[in-house]
């Protein structure tokens, strides 16, 4: 007998070998659908197996569920005995890491003998990857950090789902659900900003079993439960509704979007007034005027002090997506992005942007196709043509590595002629905290001013923070000249909220970028501005708010 997760992972490893094999995409599917369903079920599924209801799953039939018999019952399958055999060694964990396709395991498999994840993972760390054709600098560390992620991952449960798609379904699901309810209001984590989530909320005046009813067709939907509201859906993913009538639906929406601090900090204040509990209001404004307090936005309501600070700020200086007058870090062709610098701008302009910083990657970014000396006077070049016809404004700037001794990645005379520094991390993540600290500690401690770019390194669902002392890193930066980017890209989000206080409390400055590699990559700003008002970012505090004088004026390095 084993467990629920475990049965979940052969069936992705299933799906996976099927895939390498080349079965058709519909099989495929069904094994990726039978494994969502059963990591739904929980101590669900031992029950069902043994009461041969399995086919009473979504999805489940025959021989699926002959499948799932076994796998409960043995911890393998012939199925999956046979499939193994049939392929080369490794591929079902192999086809799991992201960015590994059918040719590129073979490829690895001819090359090195490559036959596990751990067998890739030291390959990429000894830097033999690279070699190999069709891969390089940028896939080998791509596919380290995938490794890493897959290696140290958490068997019981699959990764939260990213912002971006988890406002992506909650959208298709509220759509659905205000079709058979009066009114709908996404709650939660996910309202308030969180980076990434489990559970998607909703507040609904309406018949709740009516709505799980109205999106049980929709193929993200698994599975629902109508005696706790719930439903379970595709990618991990729970969705709670909580009805509430109308003469309440503020205040249900108010105690389902604060964290369990922020509420419990609303109710002491409600005791503190001599009410028992918080009273029932149509709206959340009504509920926190009945308590002496100002609105406080739904990032915010995560209980750090911010029901204190709504009896004296009403938050109207709180960053808003509209106070932002440039596009920060924007990659181009000159390197890896995908668009020319003259459609950046023209893209930017067309946002309502009023200047936007070209910074592709430097020299030592070899995978990046980084742009070296002998190439800054053409892309300067093109740079000056572009801004003859547009009228946003086209900085001139690199994002600079930082390299592992703490230098920056271009001679001090050619930074000074860059009308904008980004200083980034893009190798060696993994060094110790001191070194790491030594690090960025001197390159923080450069005279320029620099924009201290996606400060700790990590990838959500694929690579940690790096290890390094943050208070220490502030005090230098604050003591030099510089600023520190809040990376819109949904992949990042670094820094993250929850050093931002910190970063205030020294007088930083900000800026919100979207660390743009084409076009479409602009439309992340919206993401680093919800990571911004998460850490109470007020517009003065950064520095893309000015017009393109002063923030020019505000980032020339020298």
């Amino acid at each position: 007998m084993q467990s629920t997760r475990q049965v979940a992972l052969s069936l992705e490893e299933i799906a996976a070998l099927l895939e390498f094999a080349g079965e058709s995409r519909f099989k495929v599917q069904a094994y990726q659908r039978a494994a969502e369903v059963v990591n739904t079920l929980g101590d669900e599924l031992g029950p069902l197996v043994e009461q041969g209801r399995l086919q009473e799953l979504e999805g489940i039939g025959g021989t699926l569920s002959r499948q799932l018999e076994e796998l409960w019952n043995t911890g393998t399958s012939e199925y999956l005995v046979r499939l193994r055999t049939d392929q080369p060694p490794g591929v079902g964990e192999l086809i799991q890491v992201k960015g590994l396709t059918p040719r590129r395991i073979r490829s690895l498999h001819e090359a090195l003998g490559i036959g596990s994840v751990l067998e890739l993972r030291d390959a990429c760390a000894a830097g033999r990857v690279r070699h190999v054709s069709g891969f390089g600098l940028k896939t080998e560390a791509n596919l380290l950090a995938g490794c890493e992620h897959w290696l140290t991952r958490d068997e019981r449960q699959p990764d939260p789902v990213l912002l971006p798609r988890a406002l992506e379904l909650a959208g298709l699901i509220q759509k659905r659900l205000s079709q058979v309810a009066e009114e709908v209001v996404l709650v939660g984590a996910l309202r308030r900003g969180a980076e990434s989530v489990r559970e998607l909320e909703f507040v609904l005046v309406g018949d709740a079993e009516r709505a799980l009813g109205q999106i049980s067709e929709l193929r993200q939907v698994l599975r629902t439960d109508r005696a706790t509201n719930t439903a379970h859906l595709s990618e991990g993913l729970t969705l709670r509704l909580h009805p509430t009538p109308r003469s309440s639906l503020g205040t249900a929406t108010v105690l389902h979007t604060g964290s369990a601090e922020h509420v419990n900090a609303l109710s002491e204040r409600a005791r503190a007034s001599r009410a028992r509990e918080l009273a029932a209001f149509p709206s959340e404004a009504e509920l926190y005027g009945s308590l002496g307090l100002a609105f406080v936005p739904p990032e915010l309501r995560n209980g750090q002090g911010e029901v204190s600070e709504a009896e004296r700020d009403d938050f109207s200086d709180l960053l808003g997506i509209d106070d932002i007058q440039g596009m920060v870090h924007c990659h181009t062709t000159y390197s890896d992005g995908k668009d020319t610098v003259l459609e950046m701008a023209r893209a930017a302009h067309a946002l309502g942007m009023k200047y936007i910083t070209i910074t592709d990657h430097s020299p030592s970014a070899h995978y990046a196709r980084g742009v070296t000396i002998d190439r800054l006077k053409e892309q300067w070049d093109e740079i000056a043509k572009a801004q003859e016809q547009v009228p946003i404004r086209i900085l001139r700037g690199t994002e600079s590595d930082i390299l592992s001794d703490g230098s920056l990645d271009f001679p001090d005379a050619i930074l000074e002629r860059f009308e904008v520094v980004i200083a980034s991390i893009h190798a060696r993540h993994r060094m110790d905290g001191a070194a790491m600290t030594a690090r960025l500690s001197r390159a923080l401690s450069l005279p320029l001013f620099k924009i201290w770019g996606h400060a700790l390194g990590r990838i959500l669902n694929h690579r940690p923070p790096v290890a390094c002392d943050v208070p220490a890193l502030l005090d230098r930066l604050a003591a030099s000249r510089g600023a520190i980017e809040l990376n819109a890209d949904p992949h990042r989000l670094d820094l993250p909220p929850e050093w931002i206080p910190a970063a205030r409390e020294r007088g930083l400055p900000f800026v919100v970028s979207v660390d743009a590699h084409s076009t479409r990559g602009l439309a992340v700003l919206r993401y680093g501005v919800s990571m911004a008002r998460r850490g109470g970012l007020r517009r003065d505090e950064v520095l893309n708010t000015l017009p393109p004088g002063d923030f020019s004026a505000r980032v020339r390095p020298v």
